[in-house]
């Protein structure tokens, strides 16, 4: 599954949740203790604030940080130890696996709620530059996700799809058997045309956002933003919203059938890996923030 890239703060649901309820990366504790100075740097691929914007922004980001650490962390090691437990067993279904995959959407929309006060004051803030710097970035994005993703034949976009999942899955699982190679195929052909939908879904959402932004000095700009950011159901078309239950579904037997398929060695592997995973972000779970490093100018 490819992962939306949204702009500016919206970004940093992804940036927070999924990276710590997904990540292969063995050092993902390290990356969680560094959000303080990954959270701007990743803002500033987007505008560069001044520094009024970011000594205002500092304290507001350390008040989200400890919020996150100490009331979202626990429930993301919660959900590890649960998905343990799960993958331990010989054929976890694919309706168990489509629950837990459910349990990331409420984790993104508890991050919508906190983050979206900043959000709305942050962008009340901009001035014309850095909006214009704002969309510029956005279209780049733009750009490159549609050579990438759309410009290839949809041949190509099925035989990308695979090679993505099975590079995905490698850390996981280790090396794929045949059986489960065969299984990522047909999986790629099933969803088939899902990169135009995510595609034209998120200009959509992009279409709202920068309507809202170019008003941003009037009364009703916190309310759209809101929508937009917790909300984002309602501005689906109808195509992308019966397509993605199904696209998650797809997901979910997809994955169940790799375990069905999993030798003793991959499940060991993809089972330490969790443990591993959960151990480290442990000790993190806090009662205070952590560091907040000031923001450079860069």
């Amino acid at each position: 599954m490819t992962l939306p890239r949204w702009p500016l703060i919206n970004n940093l649901l992804v940036l927070i949740a999924l990276s710590v309820l997904l990540a292969a990366c063995s050092r993902v504790g390290l990356a969680y203790r560094n959000l303080d100075w990954l959270i701007p740097w990743r803002l500033d691929d987007y505008l560069s604030l001044n520094r009024e914007q970011q000594a205002w922004l500092k304290p507001r980001l350390q008040t989200h940080l400890k919020w996150h650490c100490s009331s979202e962390l626990p429930r993301y090691i919660d959900w590890l130890q649960r998905s343990e437990a799960l993958l331990e067993q010989a054929s976890p279904s694919a309706s168990q696996l489509s629950e837990q995959f459910a349990e990331l959407d409420g984790a993104l929309k508890r991050i919508s709620r906190e983050i979206t006060p900043t959000a709305i004051e942050l962008l009340q803030g901009l001035n014309p530059r850095q909006v214009a710097e704002l969309y510029a970035a956005m279209d780049e994005d733009n750009r490159e996700d549609r050579q990438n993703f759309l410009e290839p034949s949809l041949a190509t976009q099925i035989s990308q799809r695979a090679k993505r999942m099975q590079q995905r899955l490698r850390p996981w699982l280790g090396r794929l058997n045949e059986a489960q190679q065969a299984r990522i195929q047909e999986w790629a052909h099933t969803v088939r045309e899902q990169n135009r939908l995510w595609l034209d879904n998120r200009l959509r959402w992009q279409t709202a956002f920068r309507a809202a932004l170019d008003a941003r000095r009037s009364a009703d700009f916190p309310a759209r933003l809101t929508r937009l950011l917790q909300e984002r159901e309602s501005l689906q078309d109808a195509r992308y919203r019966a397509a993605y239950p199904r696209s998650r579904q797809a997901l979910a037997e997809l994955l169940s059938d790799l375990l069905e398929n999993a030798d003793s060695n991959q499940r060991e592997r993809l089972i330490t890996r969790l443990r591993d995973l959960r151990r480290d972000l442990a000790p993190l779970a806090c009662a205070t923030a952590p560091r907040v490093a000031a923001v450079a100018s860069r």
